[in-house]
């Protein structure tokens, strides 16, 4: 999907106030206005209109990654993990970002297992 970058003239000292209260709670402004764009774009377009963008959207998704498909079936074996692993990488670290730009999005994590040993074990 493309994105079109948006650029607005706010006084520098209520950003740096901002900035400073909203890192506090863990929240970005980039992240609080692409929020607000969103619920302003469901909220003003249209629901048939939504519809269509989003089927556009889906269309163009699913040619990308037909071509991406396409591109790795060609590759040598070993460029493909490479690349295979590098993108489950780029997903942890988005996960992760995305985790802690919204504190209340967040689950506890389940406690680690014991590991097994490895070794003989004796019991009586």
């Amino acid at each position: 999907m493309r994105e079109t970058e948006l650029k607005i003239l706010f006084p520098t000292e209520k950003l740096d106030a901002l900035r400073f209260f909203m890192g506090k709670k863990e929240l970005t402004v980039e992240q609080e206005l692409k929020d607000y764009l969103d619920k302003t774009y469901e909220k003003v377009v249209p629901v048939h209109v939504r519809e269509y963008v989003e089927s556009k959207l889906d269309q163009a998704s699913l040619q990308e990654e037909t071509s991406e498909q396409r591109a790795q079936e060609q590759q040598p074996e070993p460029q493909r993990e490479r690349q295979s692993r590098q993108t489950r990488r780029q997903r942890e670290q988005a996960v992760a970002e995305s985790a802690s730009l919204s504190p209340q999005a967040r689950q506890p994590e389940p406690p680690e297992e014991p590991e097994e040993s490895q070794g003989m074990s004796m019991s009586m």
